[in-house]
């Protein structure tokens, strides 16, 4: 029997939601707990073609430079290949 998983678009919001939560605890949040930070999942919205992950800094990320450049641009890019979908986006807030 072969079983078909779904890409990251057919889930449902709740296994969206989810799957956002598993990828940064397993493949983010260690970086940032390790320099003294952390981060916070506020929301999360389907946006026309877009999946907007909302978060909130905590720790040393409050105050970092990269937190809205390279970090920020590491978490995005850390969520679309690991759910395969280039259009997540990461919002601070």
């Amino acid at each position: 029997m072969e079983t078909t998983q779904k890409s990251f678009k057919e889930l449902p919001f709740e296994e969206k939601w989810k799957a956002v939560e598993k990828a940064i605890d397993e493949n983010i949040r260690q970086f940032l707990v390790m320099d003294g930070g952390n981060l916070e999942i506020i929301d999360m919205k389907e946006n026309g073609d877009f999946f907007d992950v909302y978060i909130r800094y905590m720790g040393a990320c409050v105050g970092c430079a990269s937190a809205t450049t390279g970090t920020l641009f590491g978490i995005e890019h850390t969520l679309r290949e690991k759910l395969g979908d280039q259009n997540i986006r990461v919002l601070p807030i």
